[in-house]
């Protein structure tokens, strides 16, 4: 991770460009490609029912402690609630982990990181689009809210 910022931030040895086309095949080709394979290996009837759970039940009480600090708070918001919840639970697994907790701890260690992938992608990659979602159709919202409210300002200007 230091080698690509130094060699992009301090040596040139990559454009904006270069970067920009790198990003696109990994987010494009190598990691779909790269879930599907881990994902194929899966056994859906031979899970570790207890390392799911505590896996999203730590994710539950994040996602808790995070909405309710931006709803509570004056500095909170579902911005940073998004951004605080990817951070804190969703990491790296699927490139980094699998291949790490393999190398680590050996092939029966792999199939924990696969089973949490799986459940990431079906479960938690959809609630954050959903707040996502959620986020653009309120902020949607206010734009027609302050663009009504300044017609009408304006309509109540032309009176006087």
């Amino acid at each position: 991770m230091f080698l690509a910022y130094a060699s992009v931030k301090w040596w040139k040895v990559f454009s904006a460009e270069q970067c920009s086309g790198i990003n696109r095949f990994v987010a494009i080709f190598a990691v779909p490609l790269l879930s599907f394979e881990f994902i194929s290996r899966i056994d859906p009837f031979n899970l570790n029912y207890l390392f799911v759970a505590a896996d999203a039940v730590s994710k539950v009480i994040v996602l808790v402690v995070v909405l309710s600090w931006a709803k509570l708070s004056p500095k909170g918001s579902l911005d940073w609630s998004i951004t605080a919840f990817s951070l804190t639970t969703l990491p790296n697994t699927l490139v980094m982990g699998i291949p790490l907790l393999k190398s680590m701890y050996g092939d029966n260690q792999e199939d924990l990181m696969i089973q949490v992938v799986v459940l990431q992608s079906v479960i938690w990659y959809t609630l954050l689009l959903f707040l996502f979602e959620f986020r653009a159709a309120r902020n949607a919202l206010m734009v027609i809210k302050l663009s009504d409210q300044s017609t009408s300002t304006k309509a109540e200007e032309e009176q006087y």
